[in-house]
């Protein structure tokens, strides 16, 4: 933490030679402070507030206005601070905000950012864009005007970003009579009934005669006291909500820091472009830092990245913790305030952090929203963004005119939901309503078999990153994230079932079009789990599964334990008649139709009958048409392999003799030697696969 820094004075705004104004610190011109000061008026702070020790005890806040236009939040803004927060000259000439406006305060031991936002209809997604991060909330409401739709649409927002403290500020209580202030009051305290806001004080000041706002300074350090969030210092994040270029100094740009803390000399990722950077010096209202932490606003001079590179809605963030995503699963909420249903499949604009970007909102079980209602939804976006796991946006319609909605991100997701609808309620409720182990064990369940890095989890679940360990032995204890039997790889209990249904899925719908055949083939099987997991996984799993009896090795082949073939005694006497006469028949084996039991069994049941002795291993099929007794064939390969073993190569002619056979058999044999990888052809002649070139 930051002990006795005391905070520099920002550079003054006067013209070139003259004499800055904050003479009680600041006795140069301007030049000279330019020279002192090389983020010139970075946040466009004044210079004379009274400098501040900033210690251990101090609490950072981001205190955001919010309001309808014209009732006076920059106005109140300074006379709150002594700054004025108009930066553009067209806001200073209209008297109206257009762009985001920033000041400090520092009352007690809490040290506000504040972040001034339009009020205008037209700059809502730059308020929304404002509110981003904001701890605390000043609604401001004029006591000539009272309630007017943007307070309505400015409260909706605070709502859906999910801000629970605030302070009504009633302005211009030097126009009115006292009557009417109280009318304000009660409009008000009507329009914040049933909201986070609903117990919010309420202040009645003039920004001209300075009347109650020494009242509204102490109310908003009471509140903030009830503001206090958990801090840690990894990972970082902070949202871009101005970008600009300082002459000798290169790219800075501002935000408020919304987790972690970064320092001067830090690596960070640019999100979404995914480029990296480094932190050269860090500011907060002009002063310089080392460390600036969460509730904190920041100006970053980035260096080793280029300017087009950033923009309002980029992020920074430690390297690893975002990543970018065109998918996100979300609990939406649809204001009641909207004249009719939200249709799945509609297109509407995504205000999340400091961007707002298009999106299709694709409910998850409704045809639509009724105005009031909420339900789960996945929306999908053209463009890649970043989000993490319980942060908040806002939904406009389609041409950005009015909120209709917003809600909570649940979860990031690479592609579109596969799995039933019920399915992934499931797991949606579970994200939304468990705790920090049980948002740990979902996250664990999409990743499979791999487990995720930490901070993909933190960003994931929201859990600290020095709590993850303690979460993961605790799943290890409650046995719902276990090793997987000959592996050092573990997985959640959901997961495996997951896996082991898609796999009784797939043999099923073999087994339903090839109902003659005994199942799929083992290496087939082990080879489909290697692919849905990992290769090294897939007999671990293969073997796991056999001995849940989901699946049921049938010889070389397997099938669902329902499906494993069964024989009356008139079959089991055929097989073994078809079996005997196969040995009997040697390297000149008889065909199916020639069998003994073709007289009174018919062709389609032998051929299932050989096939089940493939599969029991008693037979191997050399093509179509000809089954070897098993013996028969270690004896091929014995006697093939001391031929060639005794004249380098062996030709058809000389397997022929060798064997006693016929050219019509011993072709058949050597191609299917030649097939399994028994044995290589080379010309006429055949050698070992394993064997040299032969010699000379």
């Amino acid at each position: 933490m930051l002990t006795n820094l005391v905070r520099r004075l920002a550079p003054c705004g006067s013209d070139s030679g003259s004499v800055c104004p904050s003479r009680r610190y600041c006795h140069g011109p301007r030049q000279t402070c330019h020279q002192r000061y090389p983020f010139h008026n970075l946040l466009h702070m004044p210079h004379d507030i009274l400098p501040i020790a900033v210690n251990d005890t101090t609490q950072h806040c981001i205190l955001g206005t919010a309001g309808h236009i014209d009732h006076g939040k920059t106005s109140l803004v300074k006379a709150l601070t002594g700054i004025d927060a108009y930066r553009l000259p067209e806001e200073k000439r209209r008297g109206m905000t257009i762009e985001l406006g920033f000041a400090e305060m520092h009352i007690g031991h809490v040290q506000f950012g504040v972040v001034d936002v339009p009020g205008h209809e037209r700059f809502v997604k730059t308020m929304v864009a404002g509110a981003t991060g904001i701890d605390v909330a000043l609604l401001v409401v004029a006591a000539d005007d009272s309630v007017m739709p943007q307070t309505r649409e400015h409260v909706e927002i605070l709502h859906l970003l999910g801000i629970t403290q605030g302070v009504v500020a009633v302005t211009k209580i030097d126009t009115v009579e006292s009557d009417m202030v109280e009318m304000v009051v009660e409009e008000v305290r009507e329009l914040l009934a049933g909201s986070p806001l609903a117990e919010a004080p309420i202040c009645p000041v003039s920004s001209i005669t300075d009347e109650g706002i020494d009242t509204l300074r102490q109310t908003l350090v009471e509140v903030a006291g009830h503001a206090k969030r958990d801090h840690h210092p990894s990972p970082f994040r902070m949202c871009i909500d101005r970008v600009f270029t300082v002459p000798g100094r290169g790219t800075v740009v501002t935000g408020s820091v919304i987790r972690g803390m970064v320092s001067a000399g830090d690596a960070l990722e640019v999100w979404p472009c995914g480029d990296t950077c480094r932190v050269r010096s860090l500011q907060a209202h002009g002063a310089s830092f080392d460390m600036l932490e969460q509730g904190r606003r920041a100006a970053i001079n980035l260096s080793g990245i280029d300017r087009e590179a950033l923009q309002r809605g980029s992020e920074l963030a430690t390297p690893g913790y975002l990543e970018p995503i065109r998918l996100v699963d979300v609990k939406l909420t649809y204001l009641s305030s909207n004249p009719k249903p939200l249709k799945s499949t509609q297109i509407v604009r995504m205000g999340i952090g400091t961007t707002e970007l298009a999106v299709r909102a694709v409910l998850l079980k409704e045809k639509q929203l009724v105005p009031g209602q909420a339900g789960y939804a996945q929306l999908r976006s053209g463009q890649a963004f970043v989000a993490t796991y319980g942060q908040r946006f806002i939904l406009r319609d389609e041409t950005a005119s009015r909120t209709i909605g917003g809600g909570v991100v649940l979860r990031m997701s690479a592609r579109r939901q596969r799995a039933s609808v019920e399915d992934n309620i499931a797991a949606l409720t579970a994200l939304e309503t468990g705790d920090d182990t049980e948002r740990i064990a979902q996250v664990l369940r999409e990743y499979r078999f791999t487990k995720p890095a930490d901070l993909h989890v933190c960003a994931r679940t929201a859990v600290a990153l020095e709590q993850l360990s303690t979460n993961y032995q605790q799943l290890k204890a409650d046995g719902r994230w276990i090793p997987i039997p000959t592996s050092q790889v573990r997985a959640t209990p959901g997961a495996i079932d997951d896996l082991c249904i898609r796999l009784t899925r797939w043999l099923k719908r073999y087994h339903d079009r090839h109902g003659d055949e005994p199942g799929r083939a083992t290496d087939a099987v082990i080879g489909w789990l290697g692919r849905l997991s990992r290769p090294s996984l897939a007999k671990p799993l293969f073997d796991l599964f056999v001995k849940r009896k989901a699946v049921k090795p049938f010889g070389r082949f397997t099938c669902l334990p329902e499906f494993a073939p069964t024989l009356s005694k008139a079959d089991e006497q055929h097989l073994m008649a078809l079996i005997g006469e196969m040995q009997r028949g040697g390297f000149q084996p008889p065909a199916l139709s020639a069998l003994a039991i073709a007289k009174t069994v018919d062709r389609k049941r032998i051929e299932k009958l050989a096939t089940l002795a493939v599969a029991m291993g008693d037979l191997k099929k050399i093509e179509a048409k000809i089954f070897l007794h098993t013996e028969s064939e270690q004896a091929l390969r014995n006697t093939v392999s001391r031929l060639i073993q005794t004249h380098e190569s062996v030709t058809i002619a000389q397997v022929r003799e060798a064997l006693n056979s016929s050219r019509k058999f011993v072709v058949p044999f050597m191609e299917y030697l030649d097939r399994i990888g028994f044995t290589k052809r080379t010309g006429d002649a055949r050698i070992l696969v394993d064997q040299t070139e032969p010699r000379p």
